[in-house]
């Protein structure tokens, strides 16, 4: 076990790396809460899946037109431009709140949610800072895939947790947790500027705009077939709980994959990799597509669980070589917004999966959510085959050097790493 905390230990150790790293996870509560809480709430209020279904659709829709824009004006002046998108945020969920508890009309929900998803590239700036201020491979792989074990924590526990709190609680805990979450880790975050990438505003640097990396545009394919899976995942596993007759225990079953991919992405993060990046790739997305697979077909619920575990480990080291291909695609400069566009493939197949799955389950029944989950998974993989050729083409060319700010800091100055034992 130590061998696989050493680089994790050395990492957190750098200046001010742990503190952003937990602030970034709290702020990213929105991410994988916000559309399954007001979906929850307006459900419970109205007792009308249809209107929820409506307002989900309109804070998906505006969420995706706002996250590239706001990548980029992140990237140009600067992540404390997240002050007035966090405003914006906490708005929306105050109108969806208010409107929700009072049955007020529907195109007062609409109105929130619209304001509620202009909630910036969160999934992106920690990544950003850890690309500031490391300047080895090795070590990004490290950081990306510590990054990514978190966020499977968020998007498997998160929307597990929201449910419960809906129900047995109060409709709006979920929408609540996320304006917290959001505002206190965005306060916490903003306050680390010693590691905060610089503006690439006044340096000449640009955006990435039309002229993104095929390998990139290959890549976020690869994360809206994974978000479906994710979308998919979530719905069918509370159903098959439902059918089983243990709907209390959908959340523990959540939160055990959710363990699984947890320790999948940091013992991937722990070893240094001589193989190739798209290989890395490859490798993990078919390892995700025969575990999802294989957990469609698990015959109980004790066995989708012991599967799930097995197969939730191959999640977060996919999210990983997602994320370290864009990292080595892109500049320093370009970063958020490179990252915003597996961001926005992600968010667009939760949507879609989560309806296509929803709306089966419905009428079929719960196994045909799982096969939705399988069907997903496996296009994770077709896409990575895909898209291999211009990916190992790309990476193998290198990351580009020729940022206006170096590595480290603002002179090109590198903290000292603490050595791995």
């Amino acid at each position: 076990m130590s061998s696989v905390s050493s680089p994790y230990r050395a990492l957190l150790a750098r200046p001010g790396a742990a503190q952003f790293v937990f602030a970034g996870l709290i702020s990213r509560l929105p991410i994988s809460t916000f559309n399954i809480s007001a979906i929850l709430m307006i459900q419970i209020q109205y007792d009308r899946w249809e209107i929820a279904g409506r307002v989900a659709a309109v804070g998906v829709i505006v969420w995706a037109l706002q996250t590239l824009p706001t990548a980029r004006w992140i990237d140009r002046s600067g992540q404390r431009k997240m002050i007035p998108l966090t405003v914006a945020f906490v708005t929306g969920v105050a109108i969806l709140i208010a409107t929700a508890m009072s049955h007020g009309p529907e195109w007062m929900l609409w109105l929130g949610a619209a304001i509620g998803s202009l909630s910036g590239p969160l999934g992106s700036l920690t990544r950003a800072r850890w690309s500031h201020i490391l300047d080895n491979d090795d070590d990004i792989h490290g950081a990306f895939s510590l990054e990514g074990a978190l966020d499977e924590v968020l998007f498997v526990a998160g929307p597990a947790l929201v449910t419960f709190l809906a129900y047995a609680v109060h409709p709006a805990s979920g929408l609540v947790i996320a304006a917290v979450g959001m505002s206190v880790g965005m306060a916490l975050l903003l306050a680390r500027t010693d590691t905060e990438p610089p503006a690439s505003k006044g340096t000449g640097a640009t955006g990435l705009g039309l002229k993104v990396p095929p390998g990139v545009i290959a890549v976020a394919l690869t994360a809206a077939a994974l978000g479906a899976m994710f979308g998919a995942f979530d719905i069918s596993t509370v159903a098959f709980a439902e059918s089983a007759g243990h709907e209390s225990l959908g959340g523990a079953v959540l939160g055990i994959i959710s363990a699984g991919s947890f320790v999948g992405g940091l013992a991937f993060g722990a070893r240094k990799w001589s193989t190739p990046l798209w290989a890395r790739l490859l490798l993990t997305s078919t390892a995700l597509a025969i575990g999802f697979t294989a957990l469609s077909f698990a015959p109980t619920l004790a066995w989708y669980t012991g599967i799930g575990f097995l197969a939730g480990m191959t999640i977060a080291p996919t999210i990983t070589s997602q994320d370290s291909v864009v990292q080595r695609l892109v500049k320093q400069s370009q970063l958020t917004e490179g990252m915003a566009w597996l961001r926005v493939g992600l968010g667009a197949g939760v949507a879609a999966g989560s309806w296509l799955a929803g709306r089966l389950i419905d009428t079929e029944g719960y196994r045909s959510g799982l096969h939705v989950v399988a069907i997903s998974a496996i296009f994770v993989a077709v896409a990575a085959v895909a898209g291999i050729y211009w990916v190992r083409r790309d990476t193998l060319r290198g990351r580009p050097r020729h940022d206006d700010v170096p590595p480290g800091g603002p002179h090109g100055e590198q903290p000292p790493m603490l050595p791995v034992v």
